[in-house]
């Protein structure tokens, strides 16, 4: 008998600085980046783009401190003991060391606060652009059903910074988080479908970021098509094997078995270009749907016109009435967060089900399919079910009152452009005469995990030259 295996629960860690992008920061970089007045570039942003904030980590805190605290919170929501965890995975593109995996640096800030031996605990770090963190879920759910666990759970968590250089095209879609997954047999959350998943990988140089570089270098409209190439094809695979899984007894539609789609999501716009892609693919042969589309392509001067009529698409009503209620909950947390990266998926996962559960409607036994992509470029389409008590879960946490400011009740502090600018600007330097460790921090750390220094020792005795140490602020 196939095990049922899939996400107990999860946690969001967020930093507390944020930028509001309705307030300064377009006043001031208008004139630089060349935009007709503020307002434009407002509109651009909030509207165009579809972010509202932008996460910025303080200076004590990196990928690395974001994924421990992520995964402190689960385990002290979930109740369970540091010591029944088999592995604890890291998908990030913003690792904190060219040779030692951060999950260990996680693993060490967890047995310090604890006070646990957990060497037992596998810590693998996956990278691959912002799907670095679904492979290490595919990894942990097949180890668990192939009984190689000697406990009962597995931790995945997605950390990450993006980073763009400032004045650019891309600053505007930067962010900074940490979501954690607890993966388990019997799981209250979601059931994660077994054999049906679809895989793509292409060699693309859609974005990348070369070893000597903080930020990435990203070749936007390109990437863009990439990412809906790459997406389709995954999904035609997972079509195709979904069919073949119930030995051609599928409905002709797969649309109609889904009740909820979740994308990778570098900025909230994306998911409806994802989603247009995505319909226009499915409707096809969707008997309720499939007249929309004929209607709309009837309209076109080349009926092959894809790019076309993906834009007529996104106008009609059919599409606002679907994506706003299979997509749109999805999308609250990172329009006040920004691109996570590596956990952008799975915090529109964490999106959906805070506001099923604000709103008081039921989740259970719904299809969920996820979309994860990661640029380079590779692409995985899979599925879950909801399980019978995950309100159980979703009830514990809101993470949109956290994500209010400190006077409203929250605990978010925004900071000026010039503050902004002083931590964005900072660069970790190692050399023969000095090493700059981490930046001045705006709010200084309490009850939480801190890079509190960088090694600066070579000796015959000790050499630490370099080295990340933490600590724990009570």
């Amino acid at each position: 008998m196939t095990k049922i295996i899939g996400i107990d629960a999860y946690a969001v860690h967020v930093p507390r600085l944020y930028v509001d992008m309705a307030n300064e920061w377009p006043v001031i970089r208008a004139p630089q980046l060349g935009e007709e007045s503020p307002e434009k570039l407002r509109g651009k942003v909030m509207s165009g783009v579809g972010l509202r904030k932008m996460a910025v980590p303080d200076g004590h805190e990196d990928a690395a401190t974001m994924a421990a605290m992520a995964a402190k919170r689960l385990i002290d929501e979930s109740g369970i003991d540091p010591a029944d965890i088999e592995t604890l995975a890291i998908g990030t593109e913003t690792t904190v060391d060219q040779s030692k995996s951060m999950a260990a640096y996680v693993l060490g800030m967890l047995e310090t606060h604890y006070g646990k031996n957990l060497q037992h605990v596998g810590t693998p770090q996956v990278q691959f652009a912002c799907i670095g963190a679904t492979y290490a879920l595919e990894a942990a759910v097949n180890q668990l059903r192939a009984g190689e666990n000697k406990r009962p759970y597995s931790i995945v968590i997605a950390t990450d910074i993006s980073k763009y250089p400032l004045r650019s095209a891309g600053e505007y879609t930067q962010g900074a988080g940490a979501v954690a997954l607890l993966i388990c047999e019997n799981p209250r959350l979601l059931e994660l479908e077994p054999g049906i998943t679809g895989t793509v990988t292409r060699n693309e140089r859609d974005f990348f970021r070369p070893n000597w570089s903080s930020t990435a270098v990203v070749d936007g409209k390109y990437s863009i098509d990439v990412y809906l190439d790459c997406i389709e094809g995954a999904l035609s695979e997972y079509s195709a094997r979904s069919r073949a899984r119930r030995n051609g007894s599928a409905p002709s539609s797969i649309y109609g078995e889904l009740d909820h789609l979740l994308f990778h999501v570098p900025f909230p716009r994306m998911a409806e270009y994802a989603a247009a892609r995505v319909f226009a693919t499915l409707w096809e042969t969707d008997p309720a749907f499939a007249p929309v589309l004929h209607e709309v392509r009837a309209t076109l001067d080349s009926p092959d016109d894809r790019r076309e009529l993906q834009r007529r698409l996104v106008k009609t009503e059919a599409f606002k009435t679907e994506f706003e209620r299979r997509i749109a909950p999805s999308l609250e947390l990172s329009r006040e967060i920004g691109n996570v990266y590596s956990g952008s998926l799975y915090l529109a996962f964490a999106s959906l089900v805070e506001q099923a559960a604000t709103q008081g409607l039921e989740l259970q036994g719904q299809r969920v399919l996820f979309c994860s992509y990661g640029s380079g470029a590779s692409a995985k389409v899979f599925s879950g079910r909801v399980a019978p008590r995950w309100r159980e879960v979703a009830t514990r946490v809101r993470y949109g009152e956290e994500l209010r400011t400190v006077a409203d009740g929250g605990r978010r502090v925004e900071i000026d452009v010039a503050e902004y600018e002083r931590l964005h600007g900072h660069v970790e330097v190692g050399s023969d005469a000095a090493i700059i460790g981490p930046p001045r921090s705006v709010v200084p750390p309490r009850g939480e995990f801190v890079l509190a220094r960088l090694g600066e020792t070579t000796t015959p005795k000790l050499t630490d030259y370099g080295y990340r140490y933490y600590a724990f602020t009570a």
